[in-house]
């Protein structure tokens, strides 16, 4: 609250935090150095005892340091081309074209139905307000005029509980860059609970993540984690269907209770994935989150 802006600028020198004297010149303060980028933001703050301290701002990933040694340090990691890449790609696939419309904070629901439950359905969900929707036209209604439909199959998927749910399906999930999905994939346990397990998928290199974490650590460091890998039937094609379609193999299985054992996967499937997964895997990705166990990838099948 006692910080007094002094000015906002694309460059500036960087230096420790440093005391001015009121006779200088605080346009000084502007002047552009020549290892900062174009379009970083520069702030300039003068605490109440005279000091100068400034932060500078990445415009690509919003990341903010407030030395020049953590700005290069950035900069040498490569951060901002792996999040333009994603972003690049992103809107290149076929999931986030389809779905320009669809605004934050609504995500994308898969229910088995079906006579036979050999259906997927598609619906759309306001994560605040839980509203649920069929179609495009009903989400455009509601965020127009307010006005809710019905989400009317005919009978075929039912809605009243969690029991038919596939996955939860976010297309620009808070923290990531655009282009990256959330995907919240749904199995039955023996003890007749509901597991949610959570991936990450990075559009550029295809690669999928078990925790935030792990994916925020690649998108800084460019460490792919061990328990990464890349799935058979990417989260693109499971859910660019619109409102039904039949069902997808790799998704039968996430109703169906799996009570045999955990078992380390095969050497010819391990050559598939992005590295080996250990039984005994990454500790402090479990502490992220990760709740889930037994197969790897969201795409029982492969």
């Amino acid at each position: 609250m006692g910080d007094k802006p002094i000015t906002m600028v694309s460059d500036e020198k960087a230096k420790e935090p440093t005391t001015l004297d009121e006779e200088e010149d605080i346009e000084a303060l502007a002047e552009p150095p020549d290892w900062l980028p174009d379009g970083w933001i520069m702030e300039a703050y003068r605490t109440e005892d005279g000091t100068i301290i400034r932060y500078y701002t990445s415009p690509i990933s919003n990341y903010t340091f407030t030395t020049k040694s953590e700005v290069l340090e950035y900069l040498f990691s490569g951060t901002d081309e792996r999040m333009l890449e994603s972003k690049e790609r992103g809107a290149e696939n076929t999931l986030q074209r389809q779905h320009e419309w669809l605004p934050k904070g609504w995500v994308m629901e898969i229910r088995a139905g079906g006579e036979k439950t050999d259906k997927m359905y598609k619906f759309y969900v306001h994560s605040i307000t839980g509203v649920r929707l069929l179609s495009k036209q009903d989400v455009l209604l509601y965020i127009n005029e307010a006005k809710i439909s019905r989400c009317d199959t005919n009978g075929q998927c039912d809605t009243s509980s969690e029991d038919n749910i596939l996955a939860k399906v976010d297309i620009r999930p808070s923290g990531l860059p655009e282009g990256w999905v959330k995907e919240i994939v749904y199995r039955k346990t023996k003890d007749g609970l509901t597991r949610r397990d959570p991936y990450y998928t990075d559009p550029a290199s295809s690669y999928t993540f078990r925790t935030l974490k792990s994916a925020l650590s690649f998108l800084e460091t460019g460490k792919v984690s061990r328990n990464a890998f890349i799935q058979r039937t990417s989260v693109h094609d499971l859910y660019s269907f619109e409102i039904s379609a039949d069902m997808h193999e790799s998704l039968r299985n996430r109703l169906i209770v799996n009570e045999k054992p955990y078992q380390e996967p095969t050497r010819s499937s391990r050559s598939r994935r992005a590295s080996k997964i250990e039984q005994d895997q990454n500790i402090d990705d479990t502490k992220d989150g990760d709740t889930s166990s037994g197969s790897d990838s969201p795409n029982e099948s492969e």
